[in-house]
């Protein structure tokens, strides 16, 4: 008996982990957190953040512009010619100019240089320049991930739409299969033509495949919303949202389109503009920097310097320079000129574009309401049809009405439905498009 008693408890156990288990690789996913998943797990959105952590190192190369270079060094040179000066020949008892050697064969120095600038105006403004760089990159970041959440709104929101189907046509089934049971009575008792059974089977069997098509098309879709959140592909996903009627609040004018962030890159990207162009003119200004310099020289005609310790001598200096751009073919003038376009251009761009939101937002809120009085008649419909078909039944049970109205009835009602559930996308999509427009999307 207690070895029985092991048996059961260990496989009551194993069944629970089992259960557990099966329990843990179902993900259940809300709109809110399918958007989460994809603004931190989609590949475009990691590429971006790793773009912005870039962005933050080059304005650290650029800041260390401004601390001291130190750099260690030995140079190690043999003259198998070496250089020679003129002297007059009077300091040597001579007439005429004589040639002598400057240096010996063997040149070895070794040691440090130093360099801090002290006064550049174009490295500062490349420092500055770096940073706003950064901060464009951060707004790229951003707009991705408001990309990838429209994306992942847009799959949610079209698998809430086949599910819903898919339900529908399964109450379809439903009415189809209990209108098959009464046939296949009403022919037992004679009442029913053979027919019209294999009429009514034949529209259940093109509804079987109506509905296998959506189920393949829901997994595609739910693979989909995977690939786009970043997620496991043998994980299962259920969709715990509905696609269910609801009204966004009251749509009022907007005329202020500065919180989208094309708008900001925009902006972000005249004043780098603007920086190029100061950076430009600011090189005419002079440059101040000071450096220094230790080392220790050895001269020798033979490869001797291991033997004894006077083979170097010290030699050290500190100094300052000023470098003053005089002329330069008017380079800098014309770099200064091209990025002056190019801020025209964005600012001809920023218009255009913020003109264009405009636009959109109003044809936006136009589609939005358009989409929300025609789901409500199609609301309306569904109610009038489900009534429509429930009397036809009825009176096709009492043999008022023919079979053809039956299933006239029957597919008008799937037809209502199917509509309501085209409608409600519809209107969601509109709704996700105004939320876009107004800069709202990564609001969830």
């Amino acid at each position: 008996m207690k070895v029985i008693r092991k048996i059961i408890t260990s496989t009551f156990v194993l069944c629970s982990i089992l259960q557990i288990s099966a329990q843990d690789s179902t993900r259940y996913l809300t709109l809110s957190q399918a958007c989460q998943l994809g603004a931190n797990n989609n590949i475009n959105v990691v590429n971006a953040s790793l773009e912005t952590q870039k962005t933050r190192y080059q304005v650290k190369e650029t800041q260390s512009t401004f601390y001291p270079q130190l750099e260690g060094y030995s140079d190690l040179n043999y003259y198998y010619a070496i250089p020679k000066m003129l002297f007059p020949g009077e300091f040597f008892g001579a007439s005429g100019e004589i040639p002598v050697e400057i240096g010996t064969k063997y040149d070895w120095s070794s040691g440090f240089k130093a360099s801090l600038i002290l006064f550049n105006r174009s490295y500062y403004t490349a420092t500055a320049l770096a940073k706003r760089m950064q901060h464009l990159s951060e707004l790229s970041l951003e707009q991705k991930k408001e990309e990838v959440v429209y994306q992942v709104s847009q799959v949610y929101f079209l698998c809430q739409s086949t599910s819903t189907q898919i339900s529908y046509l399964g109450k379809n089934m439903l009415n189809t299969d209990r209108l098959l049971d009464i046939l296949k009575k009403q022919s037992e008792n004679g009442v029913a033509r053979k027919i019209d059974y294999s009429k009514v089977l034949v529209t259940k069997n093109n509804l079987q495949t109506q509905l296998d098509k959506l189920v393949q098309l829901y997994e595609q879709q739910i693979a989909l919303l995977k690939f786009l959140t970043g997620m496991d592909f043998k994980i299962k996903v259920e969709l715990t949202d509905s696609l269910s009627f609801s009204q966004m609040a009251q749509i009022s004018e907007l005329s202020d389109f500065n919180g989208r962030t094309a708008i900001k890159i925009l902006d972000k990207q005249m004043e780098v503009a603007s920086f190029n162009k100061n950076a430009s003119l600011q090189s005419y200004l002079p440059s101040l920097s000071a450096s220094g310099q230790l080392f220790y020289q050895g001269q020798q005609n033979d490869f001797n310097y291991f033997k004894g310790s006077d083979k170097f001598f010290k030699v050290g200096f500190v100094g300052l320079n000023l470098s003053v751009p005089i002329f330069d073919g008017f380079e800098k003038h014309a770099k200064a000129q091209q990025y002056k376009i190019e801020l025209l251009q964005l600012e001809n761009t920023r218009k255009n574009t913020s003109d264009n939101f405009q636009k959109d937002y109003t044809d936006a809120s136009g589609q939005y309401n358009n989409n929300l009085k025609a789901a409500l008649r199609q609301q309306e419909n569904i109610a009038i049809a489900e009534e429509d078909y429930n009397i036809t039944l009825q009176n096709y049970r009492q043999q008022v009405v023919p079979l053809s109205d039956l299933m006239l009835s029957g597919n008008s009602l799937t037809e209502a439905r199917l509509s309501y559930v085209d409608a409600l996308l519809q209107l969601k999509n509109a709704e996700l498009e105004v939320k876009k427009l107004k800069g709202d999307l990564l609001k969830f």
